[in-house]
């Protein structure tokens, strides 16, 4: 089993303490950070010493941080790249444009999905993971979803109940909106949840992925 955190941190909204709090509790074998900005980047590096972390004072800092040594890397996409770990799947961590933005990027953002739906197509097991400014009603999700799977979706199926929202105004009000996913290519989910993290506007997902590699196999590497 492989657990797997993603977080848009809210650049420097977030509460230091509340994240590192999140990866103590969670031991996540890889964490996932969007709007990642230099004083996250430490506190996640100090409990996930493995990994690339590429933090940035705006909204562009991303990074996959890991527990065990892993292969990641920076893969370009129109508007904001996405960060890639070549470990016992291919694990992507993405943030899309955000529509609503002034002026409203939709161009960059329709050539960032397709983009990013051409390069995970037939790659193998694959998870995807992050802000996608989309909810599942959105043209932006269903685009991915005809390559991949919403694992969270399907697991709340199997499981009879409804998928947290994850994003709202403020970092105590209840969620008003589905934007951060899982989506999934030949991996299934154990279990899916959110977490607080104080002061981001987004709840942290939280998800464990069925597999038989764990991030020390020499696969991961």
């Amino acid at each position: 089993m492989i657990r797997v955190v993603s977080a848009n941190l809210y650049n420097h909204n977030v509460d230091l303490e509340s994240l590192a709090r999140l990866i103590e509790e969670e031991r996540p074998d890889f964490l996932a950070a969007q709007e990642l900005t230099p004083a996250a980047a430490r506190v996640i590096a100090e409990r996930l010493p493995h990994g690339l972390l590429q933090p940035s004072d705006g909204t562009d800092g991303i990074g996959i941080a890991s527990a065990s040594p892993v292969r990641v890397r920076r893969h370009s996409l129109p508007h904001r790249d996405a960060m890639v770990a070549d470990g016992p799947f291919s694990l992507w961590s993405v943030h899309l444009a955000n529509p609503v933005d002034a002026p409203p990027p939709w161009r960059a953002r329709r050539d960032q999905v397709q983009a990013l739906a051409a390069a995970v197509t037939g790659l193998g097991p694959v998870l995807v993971v992050g802000d996608f400014n989309a909810t599942p009603w959105w043209p932006a999700y269903r685009i991915l979803t005809r390559v991949l799977d919403d694992g969270v979706a399907a697991l709340a199926e199997r499981r009879g109940e409804r998928p947290k929202r994850t994003w709202s105004y403020r970092s105590l009000t209840p969620p008003l909106l589905r934007i951060d996913h899982a989506l999934v290519g030949g991996l299934r989910l154990a279990d899916a949840r959110t977490r607080l993290v104080a002061g981001s506007d987004h709840r942290a997902l939280v998800v464990d992925v069925e597999t038989d590699v764990s991030p020390g196999d020499p696969r991961s590497s």
